[in-house]
């Protein structure tokens, strides 16, 4: 779709992806909540529900629409940056970059 070289000149890339359905995270796991959103992120990466070059929502978005803080989604994203999934340019927002699916860390 949007090679990352674009994306980092600043051409036009697609709107805002929507995510598909909202996550259920489970504060009592012994898994944090930034490896879990991570891990639903990845997800649909690897389903393709994310294709390569989609713009994910804005961090405070997603932070509004989980439910969970602010500063977890921005662990998360991260936590996807790390694994190649994602890249984040300022001003412009986070793209899906990857989309073949490393191992979870939480079942590392």
């Amino acid at each position: 779709m949007y090679s990352l070289a674009s994306i980092l000149a600043g051409q036009r890339c697609p709107t805002v992806t929507a995510m598909p359905a909202e996550p259920a995270f489970d504060p009592d796991s012994p898994v944090p909540l930034y490896i879990q959103a991570a891990d639903y992120v990845a997800g649909l990466i690897a389903s393709g529900e994310l294709p390569k070059g989609s713009r994910l929502p804005a961090e405070r978005d997603l932070a509004d629409r989980w439910d969970i803080a602010y500063q977890t989604v921005r662990r998360a994203m991260r936590e996807l940056r790390e694994r190649g999934l994602v890249a984040s340019v300022i001003g412009k927002g986070t793209y899906v970059i990857g989309g073949t699916m490393q191992q979870p860390r939480a079942s590392r």
